[in-house]
Protein backbone atom coordinates (compact mmCIF):
# COMPACT_ATOMS: atom_id res chain seq x y z
CA UNK A 1 0.00 0.00 0.00
CA UNK A 2 2.92 2.33 0.74
CA UNK A 3 4.24 1.92 -2.82
CA UNK A 4 0.82 2.81 -4.27
CA UNK A 5 0.68 5.91 -2.05
CA UNK A 6 4.09 7.06 -3.32
CA UNK A 7 2.97 6.65 -6.93
CA UNK A 8 -0.33 8.44 -6.22
CA UNK A 9 1.47 11.41 -4.60
CA UNK A 10 3.77 11.62 -7.62
CA UNK A 11 0.76 11.58 -9.97
CA UNK A 12 -0.95 14.46 -8.13
CA UNK A 13 2.32 16.40 -8.01
CA UNK A 14 2.99 16.14 -11.75
CA UNK A 15 -0.37 15.90 -13.54
CA UNK A 16 -3.26 18.36 -13.44
CA UNK A 17 -5.98 16.43 -15.31
CA UNK A 18 -6.12 12.91 -13.88
CA UNK A 19 -8.29 10.19 -15.41
CA UNK A 20 -9.24 6.65 -14.43
CA UNK A 21 -6.57 5.21 -16.73
CA UNK A 22 -3.93 7.18 -14.78
CA UNK A 23 -5.15 5.59 -11.53
CA UNK A 24 -5.27 2.14 -13.17
CA UNK A 25 -1.67 2.45 -14.37
CA UNK A 26 -0.53 3.07 -10.78
CA UNK A 27 -1.39 -0.56 -10.00
CA UNK A 28 0.89 -2.11 -12.61
CA UNK A 29 4.57 -2.10 -13.53
CA UNK A 30 7.67 -0.39 -12.22
CA UNK A 31 7.39 3.42 -12.11
CA UNK A 32 10.25 5.85 -12.73
CA UNK A 33 10.39 9.66 -12.80
CA UNK A 34 13.01 11.94 -14.35
CA UNK A 35 12.23 15.61 -14.80
CA UNK A 36 8.81 16.02 -16.41
CA UNK A 37 8.83 12.44 -17.69
CA UNK A 38 7.39 9.28 -16.24
CA UNK A 39 8.23 5.75 -17.35
CA UNK A 40 6.19 2.65 -16.53
CA UNK A 41 7.81 -0.73 -17.24
CA UNK A 42 5.69 -3.87 -17.51
CA UNK A 43 6.79 -6.80 -15.35
CA UNK A 44 5.04 -9.57 -17.28
CA UNK A 45 2.94 -10.26 -20.38
CA UNK A 46 -0.33 -9.19 -18.73
CA UNK A 47 1.12 -5.85 -17.61
CA UNK A 48 2.63 -5.32 -21.08
CA UNK A 49 -0.83 -5.82 -22.57
CA UNK A 50 -2.41 -3.41 -20.07
CA UNK A 51 0.22 -0.77 -20.85
CA UNK A 52 -0.62 -1.05 -24.55
CA UNK A 53 -4.35 -0.77 -23.86
CA UNK A 54 -4.14 2.19 -21.46
CA UNK A 55 -1.57 4.35 -23.24
CA UNK A 56 -2.66 7.75 -24.45
CA UNK A 57 -2.21 8.89 -28.06
CA UNK A 58 0.80 11.06 -27.18
CA UNK A 59 2.59 8.36 -25.14
CA UNK A 60 5.44 6.28 -26.56
CA UNK A 61 5.83 2.50 -26.23
CA UNK A 62 9.31 0.89 -26.10
CA UNK A 63 10.44 -2.74 -26.45
CA UNK A 64 13.56 -4.75 -27.22
CA UNK A 65 12.82 -6.91 -30.29
CA UNK A 66 13.58 -10.63 -30.57
CA UNK A 67 13.99 -11.34 -26.85
CA UNK A 68 12.00 -11.30 -23.64
CA UNK A 69 11.24 -7.62 -23.21
CA UNK A 70 8.98 -5.43 -21.15
CA UNK A 71 6.76 -2.88 -22.79
CA UNK A 72 7.71 0.51 -21.46
CA UNK A 73 5.45 3.55 -21.50
CA UNK A 74 6.98 7.03 -21.78
CA UNK A 75 4.77 9.93 -20.66
CA UNK A 76 5.74 13.59 -20.84
CA UNK A 77 7.90 15.55 -23.30
CA UNK A 78 9.51 13.33 -25.96
CA UNK A 79 12.94 14.95 -25.91
CA UNK A 80 15.98 13.09 -27.22
CA UNK A 81 17.19 12.70 -23.62
CA UNK A 82 13.80 11.32 -22.45
CA UNK A 83 13.61 8.83 -25.33
CA UNK A 84 17.16 7.65 -24.63
CA UNK A 85 16.51 7.21 -20.89
CA UNK A 86 13.27 5.28 -21.50
CA UNK A 87 15.12 3.06 -23.98
CA UNK A 88 17.96 2.47 -21.50
CA UNK A 89 15.47 1.49 -18.77
CA UNK A 90 13.70 -0.85 -21.22
CA UNK A 91 17.04 -2.45 -22.13
CA UNK A 92 17.87 -2.88 -18.44
CA UNK A 93 14.75 -4.97 -17.80
CA UNK A 94 14.91 -6.98 -21.04
CA UNK A 95 16.46 -10.43 -21.39
CA UNK A 96 19.07 -9.00 -23.80
CA UNK A 97 22.37 -8.84 -21.87
CA UNK A 98 24.48 -7.25 -24.62
CA UNK A 99 26.49 -4.11 -23.86
CA UNK A 100 24.63 -2.24 -26.61
CA UNK A 101 20.95 -3.00 -27.15
CA UNK A 102 18.59 -2.14 -30.01
CA UNK A 103 15.32 -0.73 -28.67
CA UNK A 104 12.29 -0.01 -30.83
CA UNK A 105 9.78 2.71 -29.93
CA UNK A 106 6.91 4.76 -31.27
CA UNK A 107 3.46 6.18 -30.62
CA UNK A 108 1.13 3.42 -31.83
CA UNK A 109 3.69 0.73 -32.63
CA UNK A 110 7.40 0.52 -31.89
CA UNK A 111 8.84 1.32 -35.35
CA UNK A 112 11.68 3.78 -34.65
CA UNK A 113 15.03 2.38 -33.48
CA UNK A 114 17.70 3.50 -31.04
CA UNK A 115 20.91 1.81 -29.84
CA UNK A 116 21.58 2.25 -26.13
CA UNK A 117 23.59 0.88 -23.25
CA UNK A 118 21.28 -0.55 -20.57
CA UNK A 119 20.74 1.68 -17.54
CA UNK A 120 22.87 0.85 -14.51
CA UNK A 121 21.14 -0.48 -11.39
CA UNK A 122 22.14 2.67 -9.49
CA UNK A 123 20.36 4.80 -12.14
CA UNK A 124 17.10 2.86 -12.02
CA UNK A 125 17.20 2.84 -8.21
CA UNK A 126 17.59 6.63 -8.17
CA UNK A 127 14.65 7.13 -10.58
CA UNK A 128 12.34 4.47 -9.07
CA UNK A 129 9.29 6.06 -7.41
CA UNK A 130 8.83 3.28 -4.86
CA UNK A 131 12.34 3.02 -3.41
Amino acid sequence: MEQFAKKLRDLFRHKKAIGWDDIFLLKIGRHFRFGKNKVIVGRNQLENQMIQEKKLEMDYIFEVPDCGSPFTLLQGPKTKKAVEMAARITARYSDNKDKVVLVKYGRNRPVKKILVTPAEQSEVDRLNLTL
